[in-house]
């Protein structure tokens, strides 16, 4: 589909929107090479991206969920923890410091969450809790794109909750300090053996 002028602007505007929104390291990047393209440059671009154009040359991003495409690690995040059945991440744009969603691996509705989905976001609470101080924390389930999630919020009685661009300094400092660190046995202890147990020496009276 060869696009005119006007329509090539306009999805390029759209994609840089789009981009704008995406937490990825080359964004500045990536735009700038957006900007650059010409007509049939934007269109290899786009069948490249598997973005599909309507009849008025306007871009369509697939609908897929953000938060499927979280899991499928097809968007980058800011992963704390995991078990069989979901992830914890950090929220890019908190309400308030420690501000995390726990995300089922499965998309389901929000009354046939597994359970083992609310005990990671207890477990998350709970190092918030340790690790943050915050004076309660609030735990809410809610949908995105009918995809379930679960919001744990910090609440600090001095701090009101507000959205805010959290930096990518910040949430790697949180990262750090909220993640869940994998137990490894500890193999170098070995056992004793006979030969490592003290001689007894016996004296005859």
């Amino acid at each position: 589909m060869a696009f005119t002028e006007e329509q090539t602007e306009e999805i390029k505007k759209q994609i840089l929107q789009q981009i704008e929104t995406l937490n990825i390291e080359n964004k500045e990047q990536i735009k700038e090479h957006v900007e650059k393209l010409d007509e049939s440059g934007l269109e290899e671009f786009l069948k490249q991206n598997n973005i599909k154009t309507s009849e008025t040359g306007l871009a369509q991003q697939p609908e897929k969920p953000i938060f499927e495409l979280i899991i499928n690690n097809e968007v980058p995040s800011y992963k704390i923890a995991e078990n069989e059945h979901a992830i914890a991440i950090l929220e890019i744009s908190p309400l308030s410091k420690g501000h995390c969603l726990v995300i089922p691996k499965q998309k389901t509705s929000i009354e046939k969450i597994n359970k083992d989905v609310f005990s990671l976001a207890q477990k998350i609470s709970k190092k918030i809790k340790t690790k943050l101080k915050p004076d309660e924390i609030k735990i809410e389930t809610f949908s995105l794109q009918n995809y379930p999630a679960i919001n744990i919020i910090p609440l600090y009685k001095n701090n009101p909750l507000k959205k805010t661009k959290a930096s990518e300094e910040e949430l790697k400092k949180l990262q750090e300090k909220l993640a869940t660190k994998k137990r490894t046995p500890n193999l170098t202890k070995k056992p004793k053996l006979l030969k490592d147990i003290p001689e007894i020496g016996f004296r005859i009276p």
